[in-house]
């Protein structure tokens, strides 16, 4: 779960605001989170557990938590660490200290550059190629 976490915090940080740099670093996670993936699924006859539903459970943890963290920014009754429901004393899930002024971690990050490369004003979003592209046609 660390491991997992720290990731996810390291690689979506986005600095220019490019799209290259965006697509790039989306795949560079999708390819560590992958090889975090096999290693679940490499492990899990030498254990005799199901490896893929160990990841699938921890990996949708971390995210309903981080969701859960950068939510009680617009709340008024915030959930506390210690009160989060996808918190264990068992398997913790670290927190890291915000990178930006903006967000609480990775999540809303993601969210915000997502937002921002998606921007009406800059972006159209055509049905039939199903993706969004600017007046450049991109």
């Amino acid at each position: 779960v660390r491991r997992i976490a720290s990731a996810l915090h390291k690689q979506l940080v986005f600095e220019t605001g490019k799209l290259s740099e965006f697509e790039s670093k989306l795949k560079d996670l999708g390819d560590q989170l992958t090889g975090f993936k096999r290693s679940f699924e490499y492990i899990q006859d030498y254990i005799q557990m199901y490896g893929l539903k160990i990841w699938q459970e921890e990996f949708s943890r971390i995210i309903a938590y981080s969701v859960e963290q950068e939510c009680n920014s617009f709340l008024k009754r915030k959930v506390f660490d210690w009160q989060s429901i996808f918190q264990s004393d068992a398997i913790p899930i670290p927190q890291f200290q915000p990178l930006d002024k903006r967000s609480v971690n990775f999540m809303g990050r993601l969210v915000r550059e997502l937002l921002a490369q998606t921007d009406p004003r800059k972006t159209v979003y055509i049905e039939c190629n199903q993706g969004w592209y600017n007046q450049q046609l991109r």
